[in-house]
């Protein structure tokens, strides 16, 4: 089958990157065409474009914007790596901004199905535009509809009472409905009164071999290099926790990230701020001996590689895919840093047996039910 793909914007982010790179792959290996939608943030209208340039110099000259006036000329410099790997790596479609152009590329290509996920697909304030992830451009058209790992990101309902009866509407029109974390099971069934079931993210459907495709270094990895961070709001605690880790096991510190956080501008120069490319991010977790993280998709890449590590929970973007993922692999009380114990009792966690136990019996279902959801064999792992 053809199938389509609504995810975020790739580009900013190397884990949404990744589960979607990781969804192609194991759609490939169904036997199906994948195709993943580039679904941008709609282009504003120059009264909207002169209002923000106003309130931005006024931010500038008070002293309370740190980024450049003008940061989204900057971005495709900032992801330039990015940006290539998704469009050698990822079968993509062209740029689309609007609910219009959506309904004409559908209109156009002959999808037999259409996948929503996985990452924040259902979280509003992430979305260019919730209604086209619950496919409201698709209007009565027949197709195939599903939900494979969308995420709400928290346990709570941030939908607008107009939000909640649209998506509501919206989401009984679909075939088969799952979602990343337990707790969205229960929001679909508050919320939109629609049947759900929990699924792992499509990165840990596939085996560590399989990101030897991306790096193209199977044979060159290096090990045992140290701890490898990858965190995404760097804070003063954050940086003494590494820090105390690295003094614990006398190992030194590495990262491949930007220099710079583009939401916290700091350096001038905009080399600074360019992310490194998506092969050596992963390479990352590959050569370390250890990792720390506030990253759900860095805790994921840690499980991958079976490294050992510490997670700093990152609610602000979202702490109920922590929580799902730890009880998912019987770490609930171990998984995160906990403030309450102590930066004395900070230690580093590896998966037991009985975690890859479970971990393997939720790859073995999530894999069954999103081919049977598309009607084809299932095939554990890729194999």
């Amino acid at each position: 089958m053809k199938i389509a793909i609504m995810t975020q914007p790739l580009g900013k982010n190397y884990g949404g990157i990744m589960q979607a790179w990781a969804l192609q792959q194991v759609l490939k290996k169904m036997g199906h065409e994948p195709v993943t939608i580039d679904r941008q943030i709609e282009k504003r209208s120059l009264a909207y474009n002169v209002a923000r340039f106003l309130y931005r110099v006024g931010k500038k000259i008070a002293g309370k914007r740190k980024a450049p006036i003008n940061l989204e000329k900057h971005l495709p410099t900032i992801m330039q790596n990015t940006r290539n790997f998704v469009n050698q790596n990822i079968v993509i479609s062209e740029p689309i901004y609007t609910t219009k152009q959506l309904k004409k590329h559908f209109d156009r290509e002959c999808y037999d199905a259409v996948i929503v996920g996985s990452d924040q697909t259902w979280r509003p304030k992430y979305s260019p535009n919730i209604y086209n992830y619950f496919l409201d451009f698709l209007e009565d058209k027949e197709i195939l509809r599903i939900a494979y790992a969308s995420s709400f990101g928290v346990d709570e309902w941030e939908f607008s009472e107009e939000q909640t009866r649209r998506c509501a509407e919206l989401a009984k029109k679909f075939d088969f409905i799952s979602v990343r974390e337990k707790s969205g099971v229960n929001l679909c069934n508050d919320f939109l009164g629609v049947e759900a079931v929990h699924v792992l993210d499509p990165t840990l459907l596939l085996e560590k071999e399989s990101y030897h495709l991306v790096t193209n270094e199977k044979e060159n990895f290096e090990s045992g290099k140290g701890i490898y961070s990858y965190i995404l709001d760097s804070t003063p605690e954050k940086t003494k926790i590494k820090t105390m880790l690295s003094e614990k096991i006398s190992s030194d510190i590495y990262t491949y990230q930007a220099d710079g956080d583009i939401y916290n501008w700091s350096y001038k120069k905009i080399d600074k701020y360019i992310m490194p490319p998506v092969e050596k991010w992963i390479s990352g977790f590959e050569k370390s001996t250890y990792v720390v993280t506030d990253s759900f998709h860095g805790s994921v890449f840690s499980i991958i590689f079976n490294k050992p590590f510490v997670v700093i929970k990152n609610e602000e973007r979202g702490g109920s895919r922590f929580n799902s993922l730890a009880q998912c692999l019987k770490l609930e009380d171990g998984f995160f840093y906990n403030e309450a114990c102590g930066l004395d009792e900070l230690k580093f966690e590896s998966l037991s047996d009985k975690s890859f136990s479970s971990l393997n019996e939720l790859k073995s279902s999530s894999w069954k039910m999103l081919a049977e959801a598309l009607g084809s064999i299932s095939s554990p792992q890729g194999k």
